[in-house]
């Protein structure tokens, strides 16, 4: 009977531990929406002329990477840097 108490128990704290780790993580839309927003007005284009790739882990913290398309001025490429608690380190455009 030892044997489950304990694995009940080892379980419970192994769900516990994991669920206070993941709520130390920012919210992946927030991260989005920030990234969004901050580009179309770097670029002065609308939310719909930006496309985002996936929330990705970065040493610093986390990293967004998008194109905006600026129209006649062509395709920008950028990356959205944030720290560990999601806040908008830098918006970094490539250049060409």
């Amino acid at each position: 009977m030892r044997k489950p108490a304990l694995l009940l128990a080892t379980s419970l704290g192994l769900v516990l531990a994991s669920h206070a780790f993941a709520s130390d993580r920012p919210d992946p839309g927030k991260l989005t929406t920030r990234c969004l927003e901050s580009a179309a007005k770097k670029f002065d284009v609308k939310n719909d002329y930006i496309q985002l790739q996936p929330v990705q882990a970065a040493d610093s913290g986390y990293s967004i990477a998008g194109i905006a398309d600026a129209g006649m001025d062509g395709k920008k490429n950028f990356t959205c840097q944030f720290d560990k608690k999601g806040k908008l380190a830098n918006l970094v455009p490539e250049g060409k």
